[in-house]
């Protein structure tokens, strides 16, 4: 069932008929039943979290790739190196978010045999949101963390004007008691490619500090930045170390290419995109009674959110705090998705001969 808004510009639609309808485009287009519906599910969370970023947006250009042949439809992976605690995986191309639900999950086993346990994967797309794997463990009573570079190089060094390092993101979440879930997920650049599009689109400069034009000076136009795709990381030189640190292992530890090793993003869709992540679980349970640490996690959380607001009726949040009530409620009362991407959604029904597009 939908509901149009107009106003908006936006059609309401109940996440599990999203769902449901993502998998039928997946499996029009070759993917097996249960990679579909892991998949699915990666871009749907994104929406009901209200991170549209990663959510349908990136969905319909995997749809671009599985077509194109620049992700595999039939997931094919090559175990490297399996001892111990840890393991390497060779995706060869696979879709990045059942590599990244799979190697976490072995993670996790892993971790609950040996404490912690780390996969490691090269020569894979793009897992597109890191914080979905990381929860993986943290639902399932471990801490996840998670680490990818990024095929697109669009960080320079601090004093360069040659991007050579994606955002290189990293997502960390833990079961967290009544407070649900911990849930951080950042990338280093300072701000997202989608929030200069909404400046350009908006017609508004962005901020100092943001990204450099094509001669290398910091720049407040949005078209600039864009021309240019050389975003600066936050805190200076701070982040770019650490996005030096994620690529050290992520790629440089998994033996593929550096720095994106000349991966073309999502575009052309057939073109590759040699992402490296590595997923970790931590066994709570080898160092305490996760009932303790559960307790411990809402003290902790307590005292931040207890901190009294600089504004008047302002509220201290965790990271993660916003997007799970987000997802209850979107959950509840059904995703907001823009008309145009229902649109597009549809086309992509009809090509492939998928019965039922949304917001019919």
């Amino acid at each position: 069932m939908t509901a149009i808004s107009d106003d908006e510009r936006r059609i309401t639609i109940d996440a599990t008929a999203l769902h449901d309808h993502c998998v039928a485009l997946l499996r029009a287009l070759g993917v097996a039943p249960a990679d579909a519906d892991v998949t699915a599910a990666v871009f749907v969370e994104a929406e009901l979290m209200g991170e549209e970023s990663h959510g349908l947006r990136l969905f319909l250009h995997v749809l671009g790739r599985l077509e194109a042949g620049g992700d595999r439809a039939a997931t094919s992976i090559t175990v490297v190196r399996d001892r111990g605690a840890i393991a390497l995986w060779d995706a060869e191309r696979s879709l990045g978010q059942v590599t990244a639900v799979r190697a976490m999950a072995r993670a996790i086993e892993k971790a609950r045999e040996h404490g912690i346990g780390l996969v490691a994967v090269r020569n894979g797309n793009s897992l597109t949101s890191a914080k979905h794997y990381a929860l993986q463990a943290a639902r399932a009573g471990l801490i996840g963390i998670v680490t990818t570079n990024t095929s697109r190089r669009l960080m320079p060094p601090p004093g360069g004007r040659t991007p050579v390092l994606g955002n290189n993101p990293v997502a960390v979440a833990a079961p967290a008691g009544r407070h649900g879930c911990f849930a951080l997920d950042m990338a280093c650049t300072a701000a997202a490619v989608e929030r200069i599009l909404r400046a350009r689109d908006l017609g508004i400069p962005i901020p100092p500090g943001w990204a450099l034009d094509r001669d290398g000076r910091d720049t407040t136009d949005p078209a600039a930045a864009l021309e240019s795709l050389s975003l600066l990381p936050f805190g200076g030189y701070k982040a770019f170390g650490i996005a030096m640190v994620h690529e050290i292992i992520t790629s440089v530890l998994a033996g593929g290419p550096m720095r994106g090793g000349g991966g073309t993003g999502f575009q052309p869709y057939d073109g590759p995109m040699h992402t490296a992540f590595t997923l970790q679980a931590i066994d709570i349970e080898a160092f305490q009674p996760r009932a303790a640490f559960e307790q411990r996690m809402e003290e902790f959380l307590d005292a931040i959110t207890a901190v009294e607001p600089i504004e008047p009726g302002g509220r201290i949040v965790f990271p993660g705090e916003r997007a799970q009530a987000e997802q209850a409620r979107r959950r509840r009362d059904g995703i907001p998705v823009v008309a145009q991407t229902v649109e597009t959604l549809g086309a992509w029904a009809a090509k492939l001969g998928v019965e039922a597009p949304l917001g019919a």
